[in-house]
C-alpha cells in the first residue's frame, strides 16, 4: 500500500485528497519533463556519436590498425583488423573468446587490459611475432557511467598503410554496436521509470521530502527501520521535531540556503552533512543527509527532497577506532623507545612523544621533515636509505645517536609496510646494556683470574678443603690427603664424612648421625662451624675445627668443608686453661687476704678508739674504721663473686648502707633508708671511690641532718642515662645544708675527701636546692675489665 493511500485512510477529507492528487500529478509532470529532456539529450548524443563514428571511419580508413572490444568480463565482442593472424586466430572465431586467453602468453597486455576494465585508460606497445603494435584502450561505459566493457585500437607501426580496409570494417561494426547499445539504453530508461516507485519503497535509504514550511510530505518505508515510526506517523510533522536539540541549527541553515535559491540557479545537491536524529524510543540515530530543491515545471520552489543513510554503526565503529587509536597512541607515547614512521622519500610521517621529548621538540615538528634535518649525513640516514633500496622487509642495526650533546647507543629495528612505501622504526636505548656487557666481560676476565688465584690458594693452603654433595666427597686439595693420611685422591673420593670419624664423638653422640645433622644445618642455614674429632686411614685420631659452607653449582647444592687440624691449639688451650685456673685461684686468694688485712686494720682502729678518752678523736677513728670497712667490703664481694674484676654495684651499695646504719645505730634510730639502684657493674677502680663517697655522705647525714628530729629518711639513687652516664644521688629529709657553708671549700676531712674522690672518677658534684640536703654526682660509666 502506498503512503498516499495510507494518508487517505487516515483522513478522508476530500480537500486533502485533492491536494495529495495534485502533488502527485505535479511530480508526474516533472518526471515527464525530465524524461523528455533526457531523450532530447540522448538524441543529441546519438547524433554526436554518429558524427564521431564517421570521423573515426575516415581515420581508420587511413591507418593500419586492429580494433577490438570486450564486455565487462573480458570476453571479445568485437575484433577487427590485422594482428589476429599473428596469434593464429581468425576474426570471426575470436568473438566470444576471453581476451585473457587470447593474450595468455603476454602478461604485460593482460595487466593493461585489466586496468582498462577497472576504469583506467591505457596506452602501450606490444610485440606480436615480427610486428610491433601501439595499443590504445579505453573503458566502455553506459549512461550511468558504469564500466560495461573495453574498446581498444592496435596500430601496426610497421605497416600502417595495410590497415585502412580493416579500419573501415571495424568502423562499421562499431556503428552497429553503438546502435545496439542505444536501443538497450532506451529500453533501460523505460524500465527505470517503471521501477522508480518500487525502488523508492524498497530502498534501504530514507527518501524524504518537505514543503517550504518545513513539514514532511513524504517518507518511504525505510522510516520504520530508521526512526521506528510508520510513515503516516511522520508525514505532516516538522522535520525539526526529529532533531536532537543541539543539532537543529545546521539543518535549518541548509534548509534556508536551499530555499533562498532562484529557479535560474543550477539544480545541484548540497554537500552531504551528518546530523543526529531521535528515534521513537528516544535513542539517537546518526544520519548522513543529501538534499535537493523540489521545483515545479515553472521553476517555483515546492520544498526539499533527498535521502538519508543510517550511519550509526559507522559512527560506533569510528568511535571504537578512535578509542583504539588513542589507546595505541598512549601506548606508543609511553614506550621508552624512539618510535618513528618514515616514508620511502626519507621523510618523517610521525614520531612518538618519547622521541620528540628526547630532542626537546614537539611530535608535530617532525612531520614532513627529512630524517636528517637534525644531523646531516648521519649513520641513521644511510641505514634507512639502504634499507628502502633493498628488498628486505626488516632490518636492524646498532648505531650511535647524539641527543642533546650526549652520545647514546641504540638498537634500531626497521619494518616496511604499505607495500614497502613506508617503514616503522623502533630505537631501543642499549647504552646501559652495552656498558653492562662490557662490565660483564671485564668481570668474566676478573672471575677467571680470581678462579686461577683461588685454585692456587685452594691447593696451597695447609687446611683440608673438600667438596661433597649430600653424601659423598668428590673433590679435595693436596692438604686433605696429607691430613687424612691418604696417598692419592682415589682413596678419598666417594666416601662419606663419617668414614673419617671414630664411631662416637667426645660428647658421646654417634658420629654418623651427628655429621648428617651438621650437614643438614649447613644446607638450610648456609654455613655451620663446629669442632670435631677425625680419624685417619691408619686409625689415629686428631681434633679439628670444621667449617661447612653451602654453595650452588649449576643449580645443584653442594657443601664445601674446610678442616683445620687443631691438635696443637687444643694442647695450648688446655695449658692456658690450667694456667688461668691457677691465676684465678691466686686472684681469689689475694682479694681474700686484702679483705682480711683491711678487716684487721678496722679492728685495730676499733680497739684503739676504746683507749681514747677524747670523744672527737674517737669519732675520727670511727670514721676511719668505716672508710676501711667500705674498702674491705669491695674485696669481700669480689672474693665471693665469680667475676673477680667487676663489682655488682647495686648489691655493694645495699651492704655498705646496712653496715653504716649498724655503725651509727644511735644516730640512725628513726631514720629509714630507701635505695633505687639500677642494675650495673663497675670495676674496682670506680667502685672503691664511689663506696667512699657514699660512706662520707651517708655518715654526714646520720650525724648532722636529723638533729632535733625524731624521724627522717635517707635516699640513695643510682641511674644510667643513655646507657653511658652514671648519676649517683644521696639525699636526706633533714634540716638541710648550712647556707653559710660552701661544701667545695669546707675544712672537714669528709667533704674534702668527697671532692677528691669525685675528681678521681672524673665526675661532677652538685648540691641541689631541695628540702633537706641532696648531693648529685655524675660520671661516665667506666670500661669493665674482661
Amino acid at each position: 500500500m502506498s503512503h498516499c493511500n495510507q494518508s487517505i485512510c487516515r483522513s478522508p477529507n476530500i480537500a486533502e485528497m485533492c491536494d495529495t492528487a495534485a502533488t502527485w500529478q505535479q511530480k508526474a509532470d516533472r518526471l515527464t519533463v525530465e524524461l523528455n529532456s533526457t531523450q532530447e539529450r540522448l538524441h543529441a548524443e546519438i547524433d554526436r556519436l554518429k558524427q564521431a563514428n564517421e570521423t573515426l571511419h575516415a581515420a581508420v580508413s587511413c591507418a593500419s590498425i586492429f580494433l577490438w572490444a570486450t564486455d565487462r568480463e573480458g570476453k571479445l565482442t568485437l575484433t577487427a583488423g590485422k594482428g589476429l593472424e599473428n596469434l593464429g586466430l581468425k576474426p570471426d572465431a575470436t568473438v566470444g573468446l576471453s581476451i585473457f586467453e587470447v593474450y595468455s602468453s603476454q602478461p604485460d597486455i593482460l595487466e593493461n587490459i585489466a586496468e582498462v576494465l577497472a576504469g583506467n585508460d591505457r596506452t602501450w606497445n606490444a610485440r606480436e611475432g615480427n610486428f610491433m603494435y601501439e595499443i590504445r584502450s579505453a573503458a566502455l561505459r553506459d549512461g550511468n557511467g558504469e564500466v560495461v566493457g573495453a574498446v581498444g585500437v592496435s596500430t601496426q607501426i610497421t605497416e600502417r598503410e595495410q590497415s585502412i580496409a580493416t579500419l573501415e570494417t571495424v568502423n562499421q561494426e562499431l556503428e552497429d554496436r553503438l546502435q545496439q547499445q542505444t536501443e538497450v539504453f532506451h529500453a533501460a530508461l523505460a524500465e527505470s521509470e517503471k521501477k522508480y516507485r518500487n525502488l523508492v519503497e524498497t530502498s534501504q535509504e530514507l527518501i524524504w521530502s518537505i514543503d517550504i514550511e518545513g513539514l514532511l510530505t513524504f517518507v518511504n518505508s525505510a522510516a520504520k527501520r530508521i526512526y521506528g515510526y510508520e510513515p503516516p506517523e511522520m508525514i505532516g510533522r516538522r522535520f525539526t521535531d526529529f532533531l536532537v536539540h543541539d543539532q537543529k541549527n545546521k539543518p535549518r541553515e541548509i534548509f534556508a540556503q536551499l530555499l533562498a535559491r532562484t529557479k535560474i540557479q543550477p539544480q545541484t545537491a548540497n554537500s552531504p552533512y551528518e546530523t543526529v536524529h531521535i528515534r521513537k524510543d528516544g535513542t539517537p540515530v546518526h544520519l548522513r543527509v543529501n538534499s535537493i530543491i523540489n521545483q515545479a515545471e515553472n521553476g517555483a520552489i515546492l520544498g526539499l527532497c533527498g535521502t538519508a543513510i543510517d550511519i550509526s554503526d559507522r559512527k560506533r565503529s569510528e568511535e571504537a577506532l578512535q578509542e583504539a587509536t588513542d589507546q595505541l597512541r598512549a601506548v606508543l607515547d609511553a614506550v621508552p623507545g624512539l618510535i618513528s614512521w618514515i616514508s620511502s622519500d626519507l621523510r618523517y610521517i610521525g614520531v612518538n612523544q618519547h622521541l620528540a621529548t628526547s630532542f626537546k621538540l614537539s611530535p608535530e615538528s617532525f612531520v614532513g621533515q627529512e630524517i636528517n634535518f637534525l644531523d646531516k649525513g648521519s649513520i641513521f640516514e644511510e641505514m634507512i636509505r639502504n634499507f628502502f633500496e633493498s628488498s628486505s622487509q626488516q632490518t636492524s642495526q646498532e648505531i650511535d645517536i647524539q641527543i642533546n650533546g650526549l652520545v647514546r647507543n641504540y638498537l634500531i629495528v626497521v619494518q616496511k609496510y604499505l607495500q614497502g612505501t613506508a617503514a616503522v622504526c623502533v630505537g631501543t636505548d642499549i647504552t646501559e646494556r652495552k656498558r653492562a656487557e662490557a662490565l660483564k666481560n671485564q668481570l668474566i676476565c676478573s672471575l677467571q683470574e680470581s678462579e686461577h688465584k683461588f685454585r692456587s690458594l685452594y691447593e696451597a693452603t695447609s687446611d683440608a678443603v673438600m667438596l661433597l654433595d649430600e653424601q659423598y666427597f668428590f673433590d679435595c686439595n693436596h692438604a686433605t690427603l696429607k691430613i687424612f693420611g691418604c696417598s692419592n685422591k682415589k682413596e678419598f673420593y666417594g666416601k662419606h664424612p663419617s668414614e673419617f670419624s671414630p664411631p662416637f664423638q667426645p660428647n658421646g653422640q654417634d658420629s654418623a648421625s651427628l655429621v648428617s645433622q651438621k650437614m643438614n644445618t649447613a644446607m638450610l642455614v648456609g654455613s655451620c662451624r663446629f669442632d670435631w674429632v677425625h680419624q685417619r686411614l691408619d686409625g689415629s685420631e686428631f681434633s679439628a675445627e670444621v667449617l661447612l659452607n653451602a654453595m650452588e653449582i649449576n643449580g645443584k647444592k653442594f657443601l664445601q668443608a674446610v678442616v683445620r687440624d687443631i691438635t696443637d691449639r687444643k694442647r695450648d688451650e688446655d695449658q692456658i686453661k690450667a694456667s688461668l685456673a691457677e691465676k684465678e685461684v691466686l686472684l681469689q686468694e689475694i682479694h681474700h687476704r686484702v679483705k682480711n688485712n683491711l678487716q684487721v686494720i678496722s679492728s685495730l682502729l676499733k680497739l684503739q678508739s676504746r683507749y681514747i678518752q677524747d670523744s672527737r678523736v674517737s669519732e675520727m677513728l670511727k670514721e676511719s674504721q668505716n672508710r676501711v670497712r667500705s674498702m674491705a667490703l669491695v674485696h669481700e664481694q669480689l672474693y665471693q663473686s665469680k667475676d673477680w674484676s667487676n663489682i655488682d654495684f647495686a648489691e655493694y651499695i645495699q651492704n655498705l648502707a646496712h653496715n653504716l646504719f649498724q655503725a651509727y645505730e644511735i644516730h640512725a634510730e628513726g631514720v629509714k633508708l630507701q635505695t633505687n639502684i639500677a642494675p650495673c657493674s663497675l670495676n674496682i677502680d670506680t667502685a672503691v671511690p664511689c663506696g667512699l663517697i657514699i660512706n662520707e655522705l651517708v655518715t654526714n647525714a646520720l650525724k648532722y641532718a636529723f638533729t632535733g628530729q625524731i624521724k627522717g629518711k635517707i635516699n640513695i639513687d643510682f641511674t644510667l642515662e643513655n646507657n653511658r652516664l652514671c648519676v649517683l644521688t644521696v639525699s636526706d629529709s633533714g634540716i638541710g645544708f648550712p647556707q653559710d657553708l660552701d661544701y667545695r671549700k669546707a675544712r672537714t676531712l669528709g667533704l674534702r675527701l668527697v671532692g677528691s674522690l669525685v675528681k678521681q672518677i672524673r665526675g661532677k658534684i652538685e648540691l641541689l636546692e631541695t628540702a633537706g640536703t641532696t648531693f648529685k654526682i655524675t660520671f661516665s660509666q667506666p670500661q669493665l675489665h674482661s
